[in-house]
């Protein structure tokens, strides 16, 4: 094609006067690239520089509104909205040297594509993180709730806009409004989920109930956009038959086709290794090829993504590996082009006819507040509460990219005006603004919504639990190293068939490539249908069952979490099967672990939110040490009193019926306990008189007794100790803290395992190779926070109400009673 000048052109022309010719002017054509700065051309209007800068602006205003907006509690997405609506023409683009500068229109195509791939790959993240059978399961025990929570508002909102249409021009009408409010009385499943993972309070049962609602909302939702497919074009039911039939065909394709491909790949990749670099990117292309289908054939590619990621199972191998790729590029820099067209889509000063502005808020206000009497009527049918109502129904009243991204098409196809689509994203961005505080402010992860948290603690205790009756222990298991050390200990215990142990082993995992955590107990029939770690580990635990002559019964459980919630779950379940004990195996190997800092912090709320007695075992027993024939177990207890060295001795009591372990008592007795110490003396006192009657005829167990002065003595009985056991039984703490304690205690590497066991589970306390089970009371906790508690010990009973109150009352032998 040549090009011709000024000159050439008016000589062409000049040549062709008998001929009509009609002049059309073209509008500029961006560059894509600067020809750099000292060129001579215009290089103010090429897109690729220009598109940079908007992603900058963007990042800059964003991360400035969260770091101002952190106090008041404001989640990631509404910050994001802001900022798009600032560099919008609300107000950055109000000004139109800005706007000619930086977001001129032919340089938002750019913009629009990398934002549309962001929204293809935001759903196909979140759809991969489904863990589509656990969802199902939820949405079984919540589909009441969740239907009533989304029909309610639906109604209300449609009876409120078709009172007030006249008010509100800039709705489309026909059946656009019943799809515009199904929108707003949805919950949606991914954004409902991050936003509770913002919060923390995923494993939590707030959040496991908005979960189940949201996939009840999912569920529902889909069916309506399939009959809205039907009802498409203006009432044209060819068309939208056809759409429905092409789009079944393409779920058949995925899941007959592709989903074997998928499944062939994760079969092929050995456990613990990374998923082959070609199948990963192979997969992360068939979204967009999936979304373009979807395109083509009449719906949108948004559904093309969410089909293409249903297929994946979530977690490791290949889900986990998707999320690691996808998740930092997709929420720093795809995800913020989204905000800038949602900004660009927005203008405030549009809104002139404040009549119609608060009509159509007083309509979305109305779908809110009926979510929340939706929540109501339900839940107090049941005698759940009312707080808990108004919590579940706020929490899902959150609304997130979905939304937006759904609401913008509508302004694109022209179903929304400028003016009401700038009042729907504005209401979107105030509740979402008001949910998270609220939340925040007024639900605690420890409150049970059945109500039933004030429960007695005389159940939760190993004192509590009478020697001859079922021993129920929770064994949290990271990985299959654990497994002999938690069958050593079980085998110590001393079970038999009429005072049997009941393990409930919970392999522990971290939430990584899911969307929602999982709890649940762990099927035998899968176990040959999908060989991994956590088949290994219950297989050793059943094969240990199935020897001991079923004296230790076996109830495997799955947990998947985020470390920060995972302690809620394990308490849960504890409260929920009355076990008095929980065994935490504690990390010592950064290269087994590779992330100790979390596990400890898990270990620390354990700890502190446990219903009852934790022991944190530091195992170092050998190996095969667990299948030897000829079995013989060296236990020594280290006793200074106090409610953890009571639970250490109840342990050890019932050790000593095991005929193969010998047990050495080594008790501390100080000089320097006060008087206000005596009434825990006196309990100490009565526990170990029960232990030296009932082990008077045994040989296997000695009791030595220190008399110090000095704390620092106590060092002295502790290197006695080097060496000589196969496992240490210790309390965390005592009672009243001792001057070696609070001495010692900025030297302490350890913190979760006190002073003493700090020390004995040192690498230098004779060359580490000692196991040691540091016991922490239920007592000391909920003295700790102040709450009453009440605890029989075989035989001997108290109560306790606050920590610094006066205990007296004490009655001889028989009973002890504190107020």
């Amino acid at each position: 094609m040549s090009i011709l000048n000024g000159e050439d052109n008016q000589q062409y022309f000049s040549n062709r006067t008998n001929l009509d010719y009609r002049v059309c002017e073209l509008s500029r054509i961006a560059l894509f690239n600067s020809k750099g700065v000292w060129s001579e051309d215009n290089h103010s209007g090429t897109a690729f520089p220009l598109f940079m800068v908007q992603l900058i602006l963007t990042f800059f205003f964003s991360r400035s509104i969260y770091f101002v907006l952190t106090p008041l509690k404001q989640p990631k997405i509404v910050c994001d909205v802001l900022s798009g609506i600032i560099l919008g023409p609300s107000v950055m683009a109000q000004n139109k040297e800005m706007k000619n500068l930086i977001f001129q229109p032919e340089n938002m195509l750019l913009n629009n594509t990398m934002s549309a791939i962001g929204g293809i790959y935001f759903i196909f993240i979140n759809s991969v993180k489904m863990d589509k059978y656990r969802l199902l399961l939820t949405a079984k025990k919540a589909w009441n709730v969740g239907l009533t929570c989304y029909i309610i508002p639906l109604a209300i909102s449609l009876i409120v806009f078709y009172q007030l249409q006249t008010y509100i021009p800039g709705v489309d009408t026909g059946n656009f409004p019943a799809c515009l409010f199904a929108l707003s009385a949805r919950s949606f499943l991914p954004v409902i989920s991050h936003a509770l993972g913002e919060l923390n309070l995923l494993t939590s049962d707030l959040g496991q109930l908005a979960i189940g609602c949201a996939t009840v909302h999912e569920i529902f939702g889909w069916g309506l956009t399939f009959l809205a497919m039907l009802l498409q074009r203006g009432g044209e039911q060819r068309i939208g038959i056809i759409t429905v039939l092409c789009m079944l065909a393409v779920i058949t394709f995925t899941i007959f086709f592709l989903r074997p491909l998928i499944l062939w790949i994760i079969r092929n990749t050995p456990e613990g290794k990374p998923v082959d670099g070609t199948y990963v990117k192979a997969v992360l292309l068939a979204p967009l090829i999936i979304g373009v289908v979807s395109d083509v054939l009449g719906s949108t590619y948004y559904t093309g993504a969410m089909i293409m990621g249903l297929i994946i199972p979530a977690g490791p191998p290949l889900g986990s590996a998707l999320v690691d790729k996808c998740e930092l590029m997709l929420s720093e820099f795809l995800l913020p082009l989204l905000f800038i067209r949602i900004g660009q889509l927005t203008n405030v000063h549009s809104v002139t006819d404040w009549k119609a502005f608060g009509a159509f808020q007083f309509s979305l206000a109305s779908g809110y507040v009926g979510k929340v009497a939706g929540c109501l009527l339900y839940l107090l049918c049941f005698k759940t509460g009312i707080r808990t109502a108004l919590l579940l129904g706020i929490v899902l009243n959150t609304k997130g990219v979905l939304e937006f991204t759904i609401s913008s098409r509508w302004r694109m196809f022209k179903y929304l005006d400028e003016p009401s689509y700038t009042a729907f994203v504005l209401s979107n961005v105030l509740v979402t603004a008001i949910v998270a505080p609220l939340v925040q402010m007024f639900y605690k992860p420890g409150t049970r919504l059945d109500m039933s948290c004030l429960t007695e603690i005389h159940s939760r205790t190993l004192q509590a639990t009478p020697l001859g009756s079922e021993l129920r222990v929770l064994c949290c298991i990271h990985c299959e190293d654990n497994v002999p050390g938690i069958i050593t200990l079980l085998r110590a215990s001393s079970p038999t068939e009429n005072s049997p142990t009941c393990n409930y082993a919970v392999h522990v995992t971290e939430l990584i490539g899911r969307a929602t955590p999982v709890l649940d107990a762990y099927e035998r029939k899968n176990w040959k249908l999908m060989p991994n770690s956590t088949e290994r580990i219950m297989r050793a635990l059943l094969k240990y069952s199935k020897a001991s002559s079923l004296s230790v019964l076996l109830q495997p459980f799955r947990m998947i979490a985020p470390y920060k919630q995972m302690h809620e779950m394990v308490c849960k379940l504890a409260h929920d099967k009355y076990i008095p004990l929980i065994i935490l195996p504690f990390p010592e190997s950064l290269e087994v672990y590779g992330i100790t800092t979390s596990l400890r912090s898990f270990i620390t709320s354990v700890q502190d939110n446990s219903p009852c007695t934790v022991g944190i075992l530091v195992d170092r027993f050998p190996r095969r040490f667990s299948n030897s024939t000829k079995w013989s177990f060296k236990v020594g207890l280290f006793f200074l009193g106090g409610p953890d060295d009571r639970e250490a001795l109840a342990l050890a009591l019932r050790m000593s019926e095991n005929p193969g372990v010998s047990i050495m008592l080594y008790r501390i007795l100080l000089t320097e306990d006060s008087e206000e110490d005596y009434r825990e003396n006196h309990l100490d006192e009565c526990l170990v008189n029960e232990f030296i009657a009932k082990s008077i005829d045994n040989p296997s167990v000695v009791l030595k007794e220190f008399k110090i002065n000095k704390s620092l003595q106590i060092l002295d009985a502790v290197r006695s100790m080097e060496n000589k056991y196969k496992l240490v039984l210790v309390g965390k703490r005592r009672w009243s803290h001792l001057h070696l304690e609070r001495e010692m205690h900025p030297w302490v590497e350890y913190k979760e395992l006190g002073v003493i066991g700090d020390m004995l589970a040192s690498s230098d306390f004779g060359g580490g190779v000692m196991s040691v089970l540091v016991m922490h009371s239920i007592a000391v906790v909920n003295s700790s926070s102040s709450k009453s508690f009440s605890v029989d010990i075989n035989g001997f009973s108290f109560s306790s109400s606050h920590r610094d109150r006066d205990r007296n009352n004490v009655q001889g032998h028989d009973q002890v009673s504190e107020n």
